[in-house]
């Protein structure tokens, strides 16, 4: 069980990814943030639950719907919205957009587009790890769609056979993209194939922020200890589509009311406030000071300038004649 003062460090970091989140919607409806944007609304608990017990040497890779857990590691919220807003100073140079951010002196190791990417790649980052000697654990965000993925089951008994320190966090937002997970798993309960690989698995309440710390905790002691990888699965829902063009039409009112009805602010709020004593003021004031950080980054953000034509001739692997006959720099 968190504490009080941990239990309310916990409900801003989900009160900022929150808005974070909110506010991409709105200035992507604007036609202010270019691309495809795939947030996180109602998945604030997972990121948030698991980063509480991360040391700044540990390293992180998530996915397209990354956002919150690249927040909940530490991400600048500036260089995030400078980098969704295509501006010079943002994480990747306003080059990587939404499915991209990466932050390596932040233990990010980025986001990714493709289904199941994290794995293999996380799973690389853990033998490293393990290679060097090094104390450090990587955390590997991937959504429930990847579970059907072919490299998702190799990375697993990678981690298994070498005794990795990895920690996979399955975000299980019941759908993969528009697809219902008894469409894609003969076996309905993902920890009896995880335990198959001899890993140690545990199903938690993604909309609990307690809950989810409490088993992140326990998972990063254990791996953290040498006991090898481990994976949580954290069943969540999304307020919105898979993103922010899609309506959600194969989903009911009434699935989506009762998950609203789940939110994990609206949960962490009440227990804090029945729980721990603290009063409603207190939870204004914590609503009112994330408001104020996002509406400053933006601005900020919005402040910058765009980047310079050049750029785009710049970090890449190609022939530096065939830069130069564009007109581009070679860096």
């Amino acid at each position: 069980m968190l504490t009080k003062p941990e239990f309310l460090r916990a409900y801003e970091t989900m009160c900022l990814i929150r808005e974070f989140e909110e506010s991409l919607v709105r200035m992507h409806g604007e036609a202010r943030v270019p691309g495809f944007v795939h947030v996180s609304v109602w998945q604030e608990a997972v990121s948030t639950g698991v980063s509480m017990w991360l040391r700044p040497d540990d390293l992180m890779i998530t996915t397209h719907r990354g956002h919150g857990d690249i927040i909940a590691k530490g991400a600048s919220i500036e260089r995030m919205f400078a980098e969704l807003l295509a501006r010079a100073p943002g994480y990747c140079r306003a080059k990587g957009g939404s499915m991209h951010v990466t932050d390596v002196a932040l233990g990010v190791l980025g986001a990714n587009g493709i289904v199941g990417a994290s794995m293999p790649i996380g799973t690389g980052a853990a033998l490293s790890m393990k290679k060097q000697g090094r104390d450090s654990v990587v955390v590997v965000y991937t959504g429930d769609g990847a579970i059907a993925q072919g490299l998702t089951h190799e990375a697993l008994n990678m981690a298994s056979l070498w005794q990795l320190p990895v920690i996979y966090v399955r975000t299980d937002n019941q759908y993969a993209e528009s697809t219902s997970p008894r469409a894609y798993r003969g076996i309905p309960d993902v920890v009896r194939y995880v335990e198959g690989y001899g890993i140690h698995a545990e199903a938690v309440d993604g909309n609990d922020v307690e809950a989810v710390s409490d088993a992140a905790k326990r998972a990063v002691e254990r791996t953290r200890g040498g006991g090898g990888p481990s994976f949580l699965t954290c069943s969540t829902y999304r307020r919105y589509g898979h993103n922010t063009s899609d309506v959600g039409a194969y989903r009911t009112p009434e699935e989506v009311a009762a998950w609203q009805a789940r939110d994990p602010l609206t949960v962490a709020r009440s227990r804090l406030v029945a729980e721990r004593g603290v009063a409603d003021p207190e939870m204004d004031a914590i609503d009112a000071r994330v408001k104020e950080r996002i509406d400053a980054a933006i601005a900020w953000a919005d402040a910058q300038a765009e980047p310079p034509l050049e750029w785009a001739f710049e970090d890449l692997y190609a022939d530096p004649a065939t830069i130069a006959a564009f007109g581009g720099a070679v860096r």
